[in-house]
């Protein structure tokens, strides 16, 4: 995503935002940020009423200010669209000849800028935002590409891939013995600097997955030498990473490599459930809890919200629907609860919609919790309240 500029709107939370999405990422990332009760303006080519003989008059390019009222989002399709209605713009740039209260569906693309008029700025469209203009952030995937003498160092995100580094050596020909002797030797500082460079360029505790990829047995070779490495050093946060190293084969060193193994079927799944496999855990950590009966796990917005106020929540899990509900009150109140669990010590997870535990998650109210310490009563008071009420 392309921050172009923001400023601070008239209201204490609002922000005005100019943007320009450049993938399939940035589009989900907007449909996280962008609520019905936003404006936005956008360009868009509109063709006036048609004349006498039933023919379309001419089509121009136009600047609309429009108050959101529907969002339809296609990832697969690359498709983001949203139905609004035009309102007053105070600078005189946009709904020119175009009167208020006017219906209109636009598409966001990644031709046209366009500006986001946010009234309710929050801590949530913030991390987005961030996260979204920078792509080093959003990258849970780190690979090395390598053949004889070079290695390249970069970071996936879910679309783009970032060259962080390249490593090349000029390795001599083995004809005499001393040649032997030259080309170890150049192999092992090879194979180090290939091993430095990571350690410069990887956050290991944030990673998913590394993959070492390779024609012939370069990957498993920098595999051993690696933990090898990393033992000499005693270097712990590496060796604690040794299960989500994945050593692939392919035919090239070079970028083309990692994408023969992103596409390869026999390591899709490896891939796809390491992408997820954080939040994978801490839902089989709540449902354990949940499963053992020892009253650390709860879900539900008023549980969840009662064990907030007591500060005894160690991890949260929520569901991106309710950060971005149409509910201003409700998106209110979610946000706020994210910000008092990370105040009080506590871990926020949110929960894509569009994996398989956003879907799990969603079934148990898109809320739950995991406890600092067991609290055997904490819907009892809830149940007693309800009951009073007719």
């Amino acid at each position: 995503m392309k921050l172009i500029s923001q400023v601070k709107g008239n209201g204490n939370n609002s922000e005005q935002i100019t943007l320009l999405p450049q993938d399939k990422e940035d589009l989900f990332s907007l449909y996280n940020i962008i609520n019905t009760d936003d404006e936005l303006i956008v360009k868009k080519l509109v063709t006036d009423k048609v004349d006498s003989a039933g023919k379309k008059k001419n089509t121009e390019l136009v600047r609309l200010r429009l108050k959101v009222v529907s969002s339809e989002f296609e990832p697969q399709h690359e498709f983001l669209r949203y139905k609004g209605i035009t309102t007053e713009d105070d600078s005189g740039k946009a709904n020119i000849e175009v009167p208020t209260g006017k219906f209109f569906s636009f598409t966001l693309n990644y031709k046209y800028p366009f500006t986001l008029i946010k009234e309710d700025y929050n801590s949530f469209v913030a991390k987005q935002l961030k996260d979204a203009c920078n792509p080093e952030s959003r990258s849970d995937i780190a690979a090395v590409c390598l053949q004889e003498g070079i290695s390249h160092i970069c970071l996936l995100s879910s679309f783009s891939t970032i060259i962080k580094n390249k490593i090349e050596y000029s390795l001599p020909k083995k004809k005499r013995s001393t040649d032997v002797a030259k080309f170890d030797e150049k192999v092992e500082k090879f194979y180090k600097g290939t091993y430095e460079s990571m350690k410069r360029h990887f956050e290991f505790e944030k990673l998913k997955v590394i993959i070492l990829c390779s024609p012939g047995f370069y990957a498993k070779t920098l595999f051993g030498k690696i933990m090898q490495y990393a033992q000499e050093e005693q270097n712990k946060l590496i060796l604690s990473s040794k299960s989500r190293f994945l050593v692939a084969r392919c035919s090239t060193g070079y970028l083309q490599g990692i994408n023969e193994v992103l596409k390869n079927p026999a390591y899709a799944s490896k891939l796809q459930d390491a992408r997820n496999s954080k939040e994978a855990l801490i839902m089989d950590e709540f449902l354990q809890h949940l499963n053992n009966d020892d009253f650390k796990a709860w879900y539900g917005e008023a549980e969840v919200l009662k064990a907030s106020e007591m500060c005894a929540i160690d991890t949260l899990l929520i569901t991106d629907g309710l950060l971005r509900a149409d509910d201003v009150k409700i998106r209110r109140r979610n946000v706020n609860l994210t910000e008092a669990v990370e105040q009080s010590g506590g871990t926020v997870y949110v929960f894509s919609s569009l994996h398989s535990s956003g879907e799990e998650l969603e079934k148990l109210t898109g809320l739950a919790c995991i406890l600092k310490f067991p609290v055997p009563d904490l819907d009892e008071d809830l149940e007693s309240d309800f009951d009073s009420h007719p």
